[in-house]
């Protein structure tokens, strides 16, 4: 008869290595005692504090807050004028940075570079009152335009 077979035919399972079996070799096994410094439970770490980071940021709806100090929306301004909308790279308002820098190329190339100057032109308008939305502490989206700052 196999040692891991009882007398009425069911299977009992060895004990792990390292574990002393039962006076009288019966098949019936204790686990060996936790190990020390701990009671063997596991307590999973605490969770963040709230309010330490942003609210989680969805797709397009992406609000940027005010850095502080906040940047001066004259420098915005020079930087959506004379690097072609580098200006919302700055703010935070990378996807329409992007955006614009692709009409502009769009636009340019056919005019011969007009189309990137009325871009430039549009984007400084735009990214130095988006700026000042910033300065005067509301939040802006990644698609708000002008003195739209909800």
């Amino acid at each position: 008869m196999d040692n891991n077979m009882s007398s009425d035919g069911s299977y009992t399972p060895p004990p792990p290595p390292g574990s002393t079996p039962p006076p009288g070799g019966g098949a019936s096994y204790n686990p060996p005692p936790p190990p020390a410094g701990g009671s063997g439970s596991y307590t999973p770490p605490p969770p963040p504090p709230m309010g330490s980071t942003p609210p989680p940021a969805g797709s397009s709806g992406d609000l940027i807050y005010p850095p502080n100090p906040a940047r001066d929306p004259v420098i915005i301004l020079v930087l959506n004028l004379v690097l072609v909308c580098v200006g919302y790279f700055v703010m935070g308002q990378w996807q329409k940075g992007i955006a614009t820098i692709v009409v502009a190329l769009v636009l340019g190339v056919p005019t011969c570079g007009l189309g990137i100057g009325l871009v430039a032109v549009g984007a400084t308008i735009d990214g130095f009152l988006q700026a000042q939305q910033l300065q005067a502490g509301h939040p802006i989206g990644q698609w708000t335009f002008l003195k739209d700052h909800k």
